[in-house]
């Protein structure tokens, strides 16, 4: 009996340790939680900013890898510490809940059409994206293409969904049509066995790309569309509205992500040769969005007060 005892109580002491090891609320005032889109990390960029990170202010950084839509519920939770995601409308949402207290558009890159190199529904030749996604529906219903959706209410599967209601084609109904269910990787897999065509971020694809060389038998069909722009925003939660989120250091990653080495890091991540982010803070004008001067001069005070330098193009003189 007293055996019994003592087994149960270990049992109970290590479900409790295991319990606070992994409970995201668990004031470990070193780590940083990251809701993030699976773009960042498919694509590789986190794994390349994270050494310089944790280096210069002795932190562990980590990250919750989903979709948009589940990264922005993970962060509504108090869960995660920051937010970086790439669904506009749904980061505007999110601020005016009063969610966060600061946004700013960080990097971005852009979304690619891909498919089979044998391209029935002639994608190759479309004058834009919209017409790109019209002819594979009309492909799709002379039964000669089907479409790989993520279908996981990610920043990917919410500018599909709306490039469809754009063309008046709702999609889920028709027997082309393909929902994963999952990331953007596993997507673009399924997309490649079932000689599909897919939406995916540039970054995932060319990380995939280069994993997988031949056996990945698709190619990008349609690119630089400025519909298929793909900014990335970079939230502060509230910390009146989650007091047990790790507030200092998510402050310290906003700073570390727009200062002059982030920026300077973000450019100079490549794959194969290849530049799959690009730096956005300060830019949002430039590359065709609203105005952030506000954000962006607050942003730039920060820096200086926090012996960060912002980035070339915003230092002033």
């Amino acid at each position: 009996m007293r055996g019994k005892i003592w087994a149960v109580g270990v049992l109970i002491a290590v479900s409790l340790i295991l319990f606070t090891c992994t409970n995201f609320g668990s004031p470990n005032r070193s780590r940083l939680v990251i809701a993030t889109t699976t773009s960042t990390v498919d694509g590789g960029l986190l794994e390349y900013l994270k050494p310089h990170f944790d280096a210069r202010f002795g932190a562990e950084m980590t990250w919750l890898y989903l979709g948009s839509g589940q990264a922005f519920a993970v962060a509504s939770r108090g869960d995660a510490d920051i937010l970086l995601v790439h669904d506009r409308e749904r980061e505007d949402a999110f601020m005016v809940a009063g969610n966060g207290t600061h946004r700013i558009t960080v990097m971005y890159n852009d979304f690619v059409i891909i498919g089979p190199t044998t391209d029935a529904a002639g994608v190759r030749g479309a004058a834009d994206a919209l017409e790109a996604f019209k002819k594979i529906a009309e492909a799709g219903e002379s039964g000669v293409a089907r479409f790989v959706s993520r279908g996981d209410k990610s920043g990917t599967h919410t500018l599909e969904m709306r490039i469809w209601s754009t063309l008046g084609v709702e999609p889920r109904k028709k027997v082309w049509y393909i929902e994963a269910g999952q990331g953007m990787s596993a997507t673009i897999r399924i997309c490649s066995e079932k000689q599909a065509y897919t939406l995916s971020d540039r970054g995932t694809w060319v990380k995939l790309r280069n994993s997988l060389g031949e056996a990945l038998k698709l190619q990008i069909l349609y690119e630089y569309d400025k519909k298929l722009l793909n900014p990335y925003g970079l939230i502060l939660l509230n910390q009146q509205k989650y007091p047990n989120i790790n507030s200092e250091l998510a402050e310290k990653f906003f700073l570390f992500m727009i200062s002059d080495e982030g920026q300077k890091l973000i450019d100079s991540y490549r794959v194969a040769n290849e530049q799959l982010f690009f730096s956005a803070f300060g830019k949002a004008e430039v590359i065709g969005l609203p105005s952030e001067q506000e954000e962006v001069q607050f942003w730039v005070r920060r820096l200086l007060e926090s012996g960060l330098e912002p980035p070339s193009w915003l230092k002033p003189g």
